[in-house]
């Protein structure tokens, strides 16, 4: 018994200390090569505060873009939590969790109650009023199904809980919304086969069907107008990248923890003609429906870098505009959104005459005046019930 534990007391010194090693090694080499620039005093010559700003800007270099083998080590420590059977990943930010099912999630609660955010959905919604639009708050699912929960310990997540709650409180205070959670289960989806395995995000067939779910309410509550026959499901082929994407959480626990899986993109068998702009440096693009995602980077040359959901509608750009030049006719829809409305904004664009996308986390300009510019005839909120930062988000909209 003595000798196993002076034996793994050893191996844990000898990994240790090659962990030392290659750490200084990563300090000696960045220096070297001049990655980390050494010590510059400033007009006031060698300061204690300049030398602890230095060396903090230091470490934070080298630990987090330029370690030699960093890769390897978090590879290598997944491998082993793998091994061990370990479900969650206390040093990743936010705690990725392994559900029963297979399927990576992370966990946050957020009680928007008193966070003031319903009295800023109901500005909006009277802001969009006053521009004679129609304003329908949507509610994105949550990759943690509330009636399967599939997690490995009860009561871990009440997010689908707040989003219900927060959706009650703005019907009260007369707020059309929609909550597309409970249009997956009564169309009898598989709720976890809507997501993708190592990502938050839905799948972009999923998105096909949010966006015909959403312009079928937007038809028959506003008589919008929005063409529903270009989305049905059998007028799409599908267009597969095998092993093409590793999904945010999937990054976080790394390739020896979970593998990539299949990056599937219904294209229509119709002919579409397109135009975008509004992208950052002024580009513009007109096109069939591919100018609407980027075919080389779904595919990532790295998958801790990139991303094939980033591919489609440019990402999280600031803001989209989209023109459907085959139904010129069509109305105007303008979406305040997040990353979950990458999924089902190229086929949205395919429904309606113009669509623009607003990301607020990243457009600098008055989102006020951009809204009175489009005069849109409906107004959108897009978010999933993981959607932190709901508060600042809608005070960029102020």
């Amino acid at each position: 018994m003595k000798k196993a534990k002076s034996f793994t007391a050893a191996t844990f010194l000898v990994i240790l200390a090659g962990c030392f090693l290659l750490v200084f090694y990563s300090v000696a080499r960045t220096s070297w090569e001049g990655v980390l620039p050494w010590y510059q005093p400033g007009e006031d010559g060698v300061t204690y505060l300049g030398l602890v700003e230095w060396f903090k800007d230091t470490c934070n270099t080298f630990c987090t873009t330029k370690l030699q083998g960093q890769v390897e080590i978090k590879e290598a420590n997944a491998a082993v939590n793998r091994a061990l059977g370990k479900w969650i990943f206390e040093d990743t930010d936010p705690e990725v969790i392994r559900m029963n099912n297979g399927h990576l999630t992370a966990l946050a609660n957020f009680p928007y109650e008193g966070s003031g955010v319903e009295e800023q959905l109901v500005g909006l919604r009277d802001y969009a009023e006053s521009l004679g639009a129609e304003f329908l708050y949507v509610q994105a699912p949550f990759k943690v199904c509330a009636l399967d929960p599939q997690l490995p310990m009860e009561g871990m997540s009440d997010a689908n809980g707040e989003m219900t709650a927060l959706m009650e409180r703005l019907e009260a205070l007369g707020v059309d919304t929609l909550d597309l959670r409970e249009c997956l289960h009564a169309d009898g989806l598989d709720h976890y086969g809507c997501f993708y395995r190592t990502d938050h995000h839905w799948t972009m067939e999923t998105g096909l069907w949010a966006a015909r779910t959403m312009a079928g309410e937007l038809n028959e509550r506003y008589g919008l107008g929005m063409d529903l026959e270009v989305l049905a499901a059998e007028r799409y082929a599908s267009r597969t990248w095998e092993d093409a994407f590793l999904g945010s959480w999937g990054r976080k626990v790394t390739l020896a923890y979970v593998p990539p899986e299949d990056f599937t993109l219904p294209v229509p068998a119709f002919d579409t003609s397109l135009h975008l702009s509004g992208l950052p440096g002024g580009v513009d693009r007109t096109g069939g429906f591919e100018i609407l995602y980027d075919e080389n980077a779904i595919v990532p040359e790295d998958y801790y870098t990139g991303s094939s959901y980033g591919a489609v509608m440019m990402g999280d750009t600031p803001y989209v505009k989209v023109v459907n030049q085959l139904h010129p006719d069509g109305p105007v829809v303008a979406i305040l959104r997040e990353s979950f409305a990458i999924a089902p904004s190229p086929y949205l664009s395919l429904a309606a005459g113009e669509i623009h996308l607003i990301d607020a986390r990243y457009y600098h300009g008055s989102i006020r005046d951009l809204l009175a510019e489009i005069r849109p005839d409906a107004v959108l909120t897009l978010f999933n019930a993981q959607c932190s930062n709901m508060v600042e988000y809608l005070d960029n909209v102020w």
